[in-house]
């Protein structure tokens, strides 16, 4: 009876351990895929996030040089394409993207499908430490918004962005640094 015991450990001994040496040593790595609606996975961490009823919004803010080298690699060339036709931008558009000190990116989704919402536009209305007021209209790119704006001014800035889409408005408001 203890040779069949000792006989069955042995096999599964020895089926265990060829098992464990039997495995490859490397380790394969995966390459991150970007989704092609989700802007986040390409800019890293917003400056201002917030998730109200369905809506989440999303916002970056970078300088020009930022923008401008980000805009040279594939994902941004993908994201330079308007929203609605899917079309280069024209010159009218890019010279007002390209304008300012700074890119002010603005992404909203419906959290409830994942899906952007239709027939949408933003406004941004910025406050300067000056209290100074100035009003952009942000453009739709090929999943988010965006417009060049100018902060120029050292201090605290209120944003309010306004987001009419079709079946009312939406208001939201950050502060955001220029150290």
């Amino acid at each position: 009876m203890k040779t069949k015991y000792l006989f069955l450990t042995t096999i599964l001994i020895i089926v265990f351990t060829l098992s464990v040496y039997g495995q490859s040593k490397y380790k394969e790595k995966t390459k991150s895929v970007v989704k092609k609606n989700d802007i986040s996975s390409a800019m890293g961490k917003p400056v201002f996030e917030l998730t109200v009823d369905s809506l989440n919004t999303k916002v970056w803010i970078l300088t020009q040089w930022k923008y401008q080298e980000m805009m040279k690699t594939r994902m941004g060339k993908a994201m330079g394409k308007m929203k609605s036709d899917k079309m280069a931008m024209n010159k009218e558009t890019k010279k007002a993207a390209m304008s300012g000190t700074n890119y002010f990116i603005f992404d909203v989704t419906n959290i409830r499908n994942g899906k952007e919402f239709a027939d949408t536009s933003a406004k941004v209305e910025i406050v300067s430490p000056s209290k100074k007021v100035a009003s952009v209209i942000l453009q739709p790119m090929m999943n988010h918004f965006g417009a060049g704006i100018s902060l120029k001014e050292k201090g605290e800035y209120l944003f309010t962005i306004n987001l009419n889409i079709g079946s009312g408005y939406k208001t939201t408001q950050f502060k955001y640094r220029v150290r």
